[in-house]
């Protein structure tokens, strides 16, 4: 588990840094930022047993970043993005069932619009793992449903408002948005949501510089060419499943075994405008976990239940899915999201109303790679994935 995440998350920052200048004539403006945010976890019967209310959240962020130079227009037109390390240390108020964790994540963020003196509103996308949240135990620890791992995927985002202060440094107010998952690598896995407000002061290490690049009137925007796109993905994964108790002789509900997962994707989208393209997909599945029945064996030997695992019938492991898919285009990557039905469900294990969503890095040509996760009513996550794609483009006519 351990080594899959680690390995996703050093595939994922090879593409979000692959979009940088690999020019020597200038260097990227340097930053140290320090953010403190005040908020609460999204209240859900799965985080602790028998407690009502959420827990609060305090937590300090560090983080290292380059800014964009300012010598082409990609800059420009996709807000000077800017990207680098971090590492965030959440407090709880329900520490001793919820741990003590910590993440270190990489991040990518841009501004959306300026206004007077300088202020401007900014995005900001995390991508990471965290590490030693408490989760959830048989024998030791039955109360904390929210996660089955110690090491859980970090995925965040924020809106804030920044305002230079000085020569030197700028302050930065806003919301900030996390949610702490493995992605069903191991269950039960409801996942961890927070909402904060933040207070931030970013050291400008390399102003000077930041001031010294071209003017934006100093480049022209190629013009765009609309198209469609023909998208295709592939993916290989696995699940853990949730199953009924009652009358199978299981000591719980969260199975051991792990189902793999395959699936193929086709998307047709029109892309009309630069930042933005969406149109109808399909998801083909192969998920092994669906149509399975479990029951437990008691052994004379170690005197433990063993899992006997049954598999369905291939027709219950297939399923067909119609979707709608959008995608927005940044430097070098993109966020997307599906909202679909499946219209030939094998195995009515979880609801046909499902979701996909992620981020896409862009290689060269047209080859890419995803990662994502699918799921059901947002946050029941089925599984998280990793995908190889290609995209055709078929340009108008004009």
């Amino acid at each position: 588990m351990k080594r899959q995440l680690f390995v996703l998350l050093a595939f994922t920052y090879v593409f979000i840094t692959a979009s940088a200048d690999d020019s020597i004539k200038t260097v990227h403006p340097k930053f140290l930022s320090l953010k403190l945010a005040e908020g609460f976890v999204v209240p859900s019967s799965r985080i602790v047993k028998g407690k009502t209310s959420a827990p609060n959240v305090l937590a300090l962020s560090l983080k290292y970043g380059l800014y964009s130079k300012g010598d082409k227009w990609e800059d420009y037109y996709y807000g000077m993005p800017y990207k680098g390390v971090g590492l965030y240390k959440p407090q709880y108020s329900m520490n001793k069932v919820m741990g003590n964790p910590f993440s270190v994540f990489f991040f990518q963020g841009a501004t959306l619009k300026e206004f007077g003196s300088g202020m401007s509103l900014n995005y900001e996308i995390d991508l990471g793992l965290s590490f030693n949240h408490n989760h959830y135990d048989r024998n030791a620890n039955t109360s904390f449903e929210a996660l089955g791992s110690s090491v859980n995927a970090h995925l965040g985002g924020n809106l804030y408002l920044k305002k230079p202060i000085s020569k030197w440094f700028d302050l930065h107010l806003g919301i900030d948005v996390l949610h702490f998952s493995n992605g069903a690598q191991r269950t039960p896995n409801y996942g961890l949501n927070s909402i904060s407000s933040f207070v931030g002061l970013a050291y400008n290490m390399t102003r000077d510089s930041r001031l010294n690049t071209m003017s934006e009137n100093y480049f022209t925007t190629p013009v765009f060419e609309k198209r469609t796109v023909h998208d295709i993905s592939f993916f290989v994964t696995r699940r853990t499943l949730n199953v009924d108790t009652m009358g199978v002789n299981l000591q719980s509900r969260y199975v051991k075994r792990h189902f793999k997962v395959v699936g193929l994707n086709y998307a047709y989208m029109w892309h009309n405008t630069r930042r933005f393209m969406w149109g109808p997909s399909m998801e083909l599945q192969y998920d092994e976990g669906n149509g399975v029945s479990v029951i437990g064996e008691y052994s004379n030997k170690t005197g433990d239940i063993k899992e006997i695992v049954t598999l369905g019938s291939l027709s219950e492991r297939l399923s067909v899915g119609l979707s709608l898919k959008g995608e927005f285009k940044m430097q070098g990557f993109s966020i997307f999201g599906n909202l679909g039905y499946e219209v030939l469900p094998g195995y009515k294990r979880n609801k046909r109303l499902y979701q996909i969503y992620g981020a896409k890095f862009y290689l060269f040509d047209g080859l890419s790679s995803s990662f994502g996760v699918k799921s059901n009513n947002l946050t029941n996550s089925n599984y998280l994935y990793l995908s190889i794609g290609y995209t055709f483009y078929k340009y108008s006519r004009k």
